[in-house]
């Protein structure tokens, strides 16, 4: 499977130059958005592996091939929906990184046992971890009732373009097939997909009910897969393939250069 982009362009310098009489020295700021940048850009990686296992021809390392080529092809499909789920649950892991990414980046006081404290300067190695972990509790989806981002649009107005890009997309993709197959994997069951259930053998009894006011009969559940969520794998794997390349690449693109001018960050992090 081949992507348009590249997402290593996303991870923070691999190598710097710089005067060492004239350079920034780093803050908690940026070290805290470098951190999340590379991060994102793990997770990113981990969703595009999975994504290419859902095309892969080495199937012997998954399975032992057997005699019937349809019992081939149901485990085929049964391991690339696992690959798609797995995908699917890393880029939703990126989108939700981007929220902290921003937040740690913006936020310049956060609350360590009830106590604020600034994180706008460099700490000891086990402060600054210790504060990080603080802000990341802080982080909640962009239209939550208790987002600290309309907040922090008025404490650190010049972040404002980056917060208002995370909602922007938020608003778009809150309510998309990627999000609640996402959310109903995580929290409700698993989907039934519509390239494994034609092999599975058929009903074993259909039941019909008339229905009292007129002659008509009505189906009543009498399978399990009767009331399963089900849609197509391959078109769900298309469509996830289509939103990396159209939608999250230049979203995560976009933000990290917005976060990246506004900051500044300091070319001695590595």
């Amino acid at each position: 499977m081949d992507f348009k982009t590249n997402i290593q362009s996303l991870d923070k310098p691999s190598s710097v130059s710089f005067n060492l009489s004239k350079v920034k020295l780093p803050n908690s700021n940026d070290i805290y958005f470098r951190a999340k940048q590379h991060e994102l850009v793990e997770q990113y990686s981990a969703a595009r592996i999975f994504m290419r296992e859902t095309e892969t021809q080495d199937w012997k390392h998954w399975f032992k091939p057997l005699e019937n080529e349809d019992s081939n092809d149901y485990v085929r499909f049964f391991f690339k929906s696992h690959f798609y789920e797995t995908a699917l649950f890393y880029y939703n892991a990126v989108v939700d990184i981007s929220w902290a990414l921003c937040y740690v980046a913006t936020e310049f006081a956060c609350s360590q046992k009830g106590v604020r404290v600034s994180i706008n300067e460099l700490k000891t190695i086990e402060e600054a971890a210790d504060l990080l972990r603080a802000s990341e509790r802080n982080v909640t989806s962009p239209t939550a009732e208790n987002n600290p981002f309309i907040y922090l649009k008025t404490i650190c107005p010049e972040f404002t373009p980056a917060i208002d890009q995370i909602i922007e997309f938020w608003n778009n993709f809150a309510s998309s097939d990627i999000r609640n197959r996402y959310n109903y994997c995580k929290h409700k069951g698993r989907p039934i997909y519509t390239e494994i259930e034609k092999y599975n053998s058929g009903r074993m009894m259909n039941i019909y009910l008339k229905n009292i006011n007129d002659s008509e009969f009505v189906q009543i559940p009498s399978d399990i897969r009767d009331v399963q969520y089900s849609f197509s794998l391959e078109e769900a794997i298309q469509t996830l393939k289509d939103f990396d390349d159209n939608t999250l690449f230049p979203y995560i693109d976009k933000l990290i250069n917005t976060l990246e001018n506004i900051l500044q960050p300091s070319p001695m992090i590595f």
